[in-house]
């Protein structure tokens, strides 16, 4: 089972894929709800969208074998 947790204070996510294998994102504005999927979007900075920021997904985990945490 994935373990992923949302820090919403600090815009962190940890994914935990059990095995030794982890890891971690920062920049996280959100954690999507797609069809079948999380999808964890980070902020990059990007100077050609008029806001000056855009999200990009960088990870997607299915939500049948997936525990979602949210922390403050």
């Amino acid at each position: 089972m994935i373990k992923l947790t949302f820090y919403t204070k600090n815009k962190q996510v940890t994914v935990d894929f059990g095995d030794l294998h982890h890891e971690s994102y920062e920049n996280v504005p959100t954690v999507q709800v797609r069809e079948g999927y999380y999808e964890v979007m980070k902020r990059i900075d990007n100077i050609t969208v008029p806001s000056g920021y855009s999200s990009i997904p960088v990870l997607r985990v299915p939500i049948s074998q997936t525990i979602m945490f949210i922390e403050e």
